[in-house]
């Protein structure tokens, strides 16, 4: 059976542990990472793959829709329910626009309604959101464009220096390398425009 990865962010470990006994009564397997600050869970975010975000908008290192904001800008595309004590329609409207998919009264909630609400934050993100390039992807690839960078500059100065054929060799197989490297990555960023 697939296993539903969540990342829980949430402070409030009494309220951690009715969300757990509800997931664990669930048909459907969870695995419930926690987080109770939006620092560990970016950390996290990082780490692992996660399939849904719960989250409640006031931690101890952020407070409001610049929860939202954070977690999107690490994670663009990831479903995202917030879990909120505040009982403000105005507020529900906002967390949406801001880009998580539903919001939901902690007051509310129930098994039935979380399950009900996680499989609809999924659907809802499905329909939302266009492909999009894996951040961390990204991160990467910048990262080796760096790193080619520097090789060639390394190589560039080995240049000016005498060698034997044992050493030419091997500076024609990092040139080697190093074009088929850039190759790869730029195929990669055309073919996923």
């Amino acid at each position: 059976m697939a296993v539903i990865r969540v990342l829980l962010i949430e402070d409030d470990s009494a309220f951690v542990s009715l969300l757990e006994r509800m997931l664990e009564m669930s048909p459907v397997g969870f695995h419930v990472t926690v987080a109770d600050r939006l620092t560990a869970a970016l950390s996290e975010l990082y780490k692992g793959r996660f399939n849904l975000i719960l989250t409640d908008l006031n931690l101890p290192d952020i407070r409001g829709l610049d929860t939202i904001e954070a977690i999107r800008s690490t994670e663009p595309a990831l479903p995202i329910i917030v879990l909120t004590a505040l009982e403000d329609a105005a507020l529900e409207e906002q967390v949406i626009s801001c880009g998580a998919q539903l919001c939901l009264r902690k007051s509310e909630i129930d098994t039935k309604a979380l399950l009900d609400a996680m499989h609809k934050a999924v659907r809802l993100s499905r329909q939302a959101t266009p492909p999009t390039k894996d951040r961390q992807v990204e991160h990467l690839l910048a990262e080796l464009e760096e790193n080619i960078v520097a090789v060639k500059n390394a190589i560039a100065l080995l240049d000016n220096k005498q060698r034997d054929s044992q050493q030419q060799d091997a500076v024609h197989t990092i040139r080697s390398h190093i074009g088929s490297m850039q190759e790869k990555i730029s195929k990669y960023r055309r073919l996923d425009r």
